[in-house]
């Protein structure tokens, strides 16, 4: 039996078949060709270098924000202190003004531009090498993260593309080099109609991924608007879905404020923290310290609704933590090395 090929066809169906094929080709290249452009415009694009400085007002700020669990208290702001792992992520706001914002009052440094507008937080690593000390006064140090646009990825099918964009930051203190570097993957997505968005939230919320692994430790938040809001202003980061209740509800389908994607990653690396500090195994009067996590963001957080944050050990320096919504489903997920504590 012979096989059937196109041979067997209809002259007319024949043709039809060739044009459908060189159209589809034609639209394919054109495709490539975009984005082989808008990877290239991304990663060539020159992004200003971030100064700050030592200063513990923003950790201190951060502190009295932060529940008692995950380390918020009051310190003496005077007293000089290592910056805590994440705590880098309330220091450099980024340098654009009022003007300069999105529509949805994101930044522009790092976006794809039209038809690419949503912008979420995905995921990243940060390495830890050292402490910061904090001081006040003339004792503060000067601090510089560099940004760079390293790569960026084209995910999902035509018409339903998902950019995903790595930004390199290396952070340094005066003669310290490298310090801390991060490596954070944003997702920009495009445009679609509210209640196609609102669909597709109430569908991951009916099936969501649930962990593999019970906790061997967790601790529960409800997050109030008022905690993002301070987040927000801390971070100088004015995005809506975070700020907006009625424009997370009527333009991008969830049902409240998103929490960051960052505060995941901080409540996460300070219960983690916490716990090895006061609640581990730590040798006497010492305690491991956090030297690098990984994390995705898999599924949105919104505020009051519980989230549950979680912890695991692996052995004896690797550690799993996650954050699960109120239906126990995973929103956050990473893995954390540590480290024994240096000498003195």
């Amino acid at each position: 039996m012979r096989s059937f090929s196109a041979t067997y066809l209809p002259k007319r169906q024949r043709l039809f078949r060739r044009k459908a094929c060189t159209t589809c080709l034609s639209s394919s290249r054109r495709e490539s060709s975009f984005l082989s452009h808008l990877k290239q415009e991304l990663t060539s694009r020159k992004l200003p270098l971030l100064q700050d400085c030592s200063s513990p007002t923003p950790a201190t700020l951060l502190r009295l924000t932060l529940p008692t669990a995950f380390g918020g208290q009051r310190r003496d702001a005077a007293q000089p202190q290592l910056m805590e792992p994440g705590y880098h992520l309330v220091y450099f706001p980024p340098p654009t003004s009022l003007s300069s914002l999105l529509p949805d009052n994101t930044d522009p440094l790092h976006s794809p531009g039209p038809p690419f507008i949503r912008r979420m937080w995905a995921g990243g690593d940060i390495t830890f090498n050292g402490g910061i000390k904090l001081s006040s006064g003339l004792n503060n140090r000067s601090l510089r993260c560099q940004e760079e646009i390293t790569d960026v990825e084209i995910k999902g099918t035509e018409g339903e593309e998902k950019v995903f964009v790595t930004i390199r930051r290396v952070i340094d203190c005066e003669s310290h080099k490298s310090v801390i570097i991060e490596n954070r993957r944003l997702v920009f997505m495009r445009d679609r109609p509210t209640a196609a968005l609102r669909s597709t939230v109430l569908k991951d919320q009916r099936d969501p991924v649930r962990p593999l692994y019970k906790a061997d430790y967790f601790c529960t938040l409800r997050p109030s608007a008022a905690l993002l809001f301070r987040f927000s202003a801390l971070t100088f980061n004015a995005h809506r879905i975070h700020l907006d209740p009625a424009y997370c509800r009527n333009v991008e389908g969830h049902p409240n404020l998103l929490v960051h994607g960052p505060l995941s990653l901080l409540l996460m690396l300070r219960f983690l923290q916490m716990h090895l500090t006061h609640g581990g195994e730590p040798r006497p009067g010492k305690s491991d310290v956090i030297n690098h996590i990984d994390y995705r963001c898999l599924a949105p957080l919104y505020a009051g609704e519980e989230l549950k944050v979680c912890i695991r050990k692996k052995d004896t320096y690797a550690w799993e933590t996650w954050i699960e919504g109120p239906k126990g489903g995973l929103a956050v997920r990473g893995t954390v090395r540590t480290a024994p504590p240096p000498e003195e």
